[in-house]
C-alpha cells in the first residue's frame, strides 16, 4: 500500500493531485502555498518509485498509475473527487476519469503527455533516457525554456533526491505508451487541459486528439513565459486556472 505524501485543505471538495516525470509531488510546493484551502482538500501522492515511496517498485504502465491513484482514493475514503495531474500524472488523472467515470466529478490536466501515446523514434527515446544525466538541460532544453535558473536547480536538486535511475527509465517507458484515446468518451465530466504558453513540447497542437477526444473538454493556458511546469513557472494564474475548472 502506497504512502500519501501530504493532504492539505479542510474543504467539502476533495482533489487527488498527481505529479509528473523528472520529480515526485514536491513539484507542487509553490502552487501549495496558493491553494484555497478552505474550499478544497488536496491529497498529493508519490507514485511507487519516488518520494515517500521511493522503496516501492514503479507502477506498470499508465493503467498502473491509475490503479495507484484509485487505491489511494480508497485509502482516503474518497468516494468521490477530482483529480489534478501534471504531464504524465494529468495523462493518468485522464485514465483515472476512464476507469472510474462515477467516482470523478471533474479533470484538471495540466499539460498532459498524449492518451494516444508519444512515439519516439530509438534515438529520441534514447535522449530522454539519457538525460537523466543532466536532467537540468533537457528541461530547459525541451520543456521549459525560460525557467528560472533557482527553480531550474530546485527541480534537479529534488529529482536527485526522490528517486533514481531506475525509476526515470520506468516511467518514461510508462508516459510514451499509453493507448487509451479511444476511451476518454466514456467520461462525460468537465476535464480542463491546461498549457503552458512557452512549452514546446505539449501544445495545444499536440493535445488537438485528445481534446476531440473529450466529450466535456476545454483547453487553457498559462501565459508569459510559463511552459512545461507551470505550477512552478507561474504559480498564481496555474492555480487560479485549476481551482477555477474543478466542479
Amino acid at each position: 500500500m502506497n504512502a500519501i505524501a501530504a493532504i492539505e485543505g479542510s474543504g467539502d471538495h476533495r482533489i487527488l493531485v498527481l505529479h509528473g516525470w523528472a520529480l515526485d509531488s514536491s513539484v507542487w510546493l509553490t502552487a501549495r502555498a496558493r491553494t484555497d484551502q478552505s474550499r478544497f482538500t488536496y491529497a498529493y501522492l508519490d507514485f511507487p518509485g519516488y518520494g515517500v515511496n521511493r522503496p516501492e517498485a514503479p507502477a506498470d504502465g499508465i493503467d498502473g498509475m491509475a490503479a495507484v491513484a484509485l487505491d489511494a482514493a480508497d485509502q482516503l475514503g474518497w468516494s468521490t473527487f477530482s483529480v489534478l495531474g501534471h504531464s504524465m500524472g494529468g495523462t493518468t488523472a485522464l485514465r483515472v476519469a476512464t476507469l472510474a467515470p462515477e467516482r470523478v466529478t471533474s479533470v484538471v490536466a495540466l499539460t498532459p503527455v498524449s492518451p494516444a501515446g508519444t512515439p519516439l523514434d530509438e534515438a529520441t527515446y534514447g535522449s530522454f533516457a539519457g538525460a537523466w544525466a543532466d536532467p537540468g538541460a533537457a528541461i530547459r532544453g525541451a520543456l521549459a525554456p525560460h525557467i528560472d535558473e533557482t527553480d531550474l536547480k530546485n527541480l534537479v536538486d529534488r529529482n536527485r533526491s526522490t528517486m533514481d535511475q531506475a525509476t526515470w527509465e520506468s516511467y518514461l517507458k510508462n508516459w510514451t505508451s499509453p493507448d487509451f484515446l479511444d476511451r476518454m468518451g466514456t467520461y462525460e465530466g468537465p476535464t480542463t487541459l491546461i498549457v503552458g504558453e512557452s512549452d514546446p513540447f505539449v501544445t495545444a497542437e499536440y493535445l488537438g486528439d485528445t481534446l476531440a477526444a473529450l466529450k466535456n473538454g476545454n483547453l487553457k493556458t498559462v501565459h508569459g513565459k510559463a511552459g512545461h511546469y507551470p505550477m512552478v513557472e507561474n504559480a498564481p494564474e496555474t492555480v487560479a486556472l485549476s481551482e477555477q475548472s474543478l466542479y
